[in-house]
């Protein structure tokens, strides 16, 4: 295995055959400063483990047929490239979602001793709007302080659904917030 070359390897990987858990592991290993790298650079939770994922999914996109791809230097540009497209498409919509999420006035939650009763009935009533599903994943976002990984762990559903349903609420209580 710590003989092969990055060519044999992925085409272990693509072809599965015996080893090609060990050569995922071993390339994984090679590229993790590139991952560690982006997601810093992402600088947000669980970065790492979906370039992680990218990464192997790369692996298995890497055109083995292509006689260029005998030679590691294209294996690794291609990767290297690979892996960069994937970090600006997912800052991307990282920006996309800071920029498009309402912002909420975490001063009712700061002053719960002594809170404001317009804020409040404009609260519940943007609240009211939502499904249940809706109002759970927004109160355990900004009021519970969850992490969506956390969310998607206690509702039993995937991250991207706790998302999807966040970002839905979001808009639904947007369309109705009172101006001024």
């Amino acid at each position: 295995m710590y003989g092969d070359t990055m060519f044999e390897m992925v085409k272990k990987i693509q072809e599965k055959e015996e080893g090609y858990k060990s050569a995922v592991l071993e390339l994984v290993t090679q590229f993790q400063p590139l991952i560690k790298k982006y997601s810093f650079l992402l600088n947000y939770e669980d970065s790492q483990s979906e370039l992680t994922l990218t990464f192997i999914e790369i692996i298995y996109k890497i055109p083995i047929y292509n006689p260029r791809f005998k030679q590691d230097k294209y294996i690794v540009s291609y990767i290297n490239s690979s892996i960069k497209n994937d970090y600006i498409y997912l800052s991307m919509n990282k920006n996309k979602l800071y920029y498009y999420e309402l912002p909420i006035n975490l001063d009712i939650i700061e002053t719960l001793y002594q809170p404001n009763l317009e804020d409040k009935l404009v609260v519940k009533d943007l609240l009211s709007l939502l499904t249940r599903k809706e109002k759970e994943v927004i109160n355990l976002k900004y009021f519970e302080e969850y992490s969506d990984t956390e969310i998607s762990k206690k509702l039993r559903i995937s991250r991207q659904a706790v998302n999807k349903t966040k970002n839905r609420a979001i808009q639904k209580m947007r369309r109705q917030m009172p101006i001024g």
